[in-house]
């Protein structure tokens, strides 16, 4: 009995051990976070059809200045040529930057000595989004969670 409950407190404590020494940086808790702003906006940018919403953006505004007879369908054919590109990375690296900087301001890391978890301040409360253990930062909120949160 004595010697079974010595070795299992001889694991414990070498797992302890590596626990503290193997706990990562806030760094990585943000980077982590960071790459899944990067996908949740990869995804939105692919799946949304960005000529079609700006013909209806533009047809709606014509709209609101009173010039009739141009609908969604003709400034569609009209922009079919038109090569967005470049539009799209600008606005992939400006969702990116916006991200970053919300990021920056509210998420803190809480170091619990064994694991450090990441907190994001979303409408006045502290929403656990990161746990790091053992070196890994594993997330802890899915794509689908974040694209909620960005709509409301």
């Amino acid at each position: 009995m004595k010697k079974g409950f010595i070795i299992v407190t001889f694991l414990l404590g070498v797992t302890l051990v590596a626990m503290l020494l193997t706990k990562p940086e806030p760094k990585k808790h943000y980077d982590a976070m960071i790459g899944l702003a990067q996908n949740v906006v990869d995804q939105e940018v692919t799946s949304n059809n960005v000529k079609k919403n700006m013909a209806q953006m533009g047809a709606k505004k014509l709209a609101e200045l009173g010039i009739e007879g141009v609908d969604e369908e003709a400034l569609e054919q009209l922009g079919a040529d038109v090569d967005l590109t470049e539009v799209t990375e600008l606005g992939k690296d400006l969702a990116m930057n916006t991200a970053g900087f919300y990021l920056q301001s509210h998420m803190k890391v809480n170091d619990y000595h064994v694991v450090t978890i990441g907190l994001l301040n979303y409408e006045g409360t502290n929403l656990p989004v990161t746990i790091g253990i053992m070196g890994k930062v594993f997330v802890l909120v899915d794509e689908e969670h974040v694209k909620r949160m960005l709509r409301q």
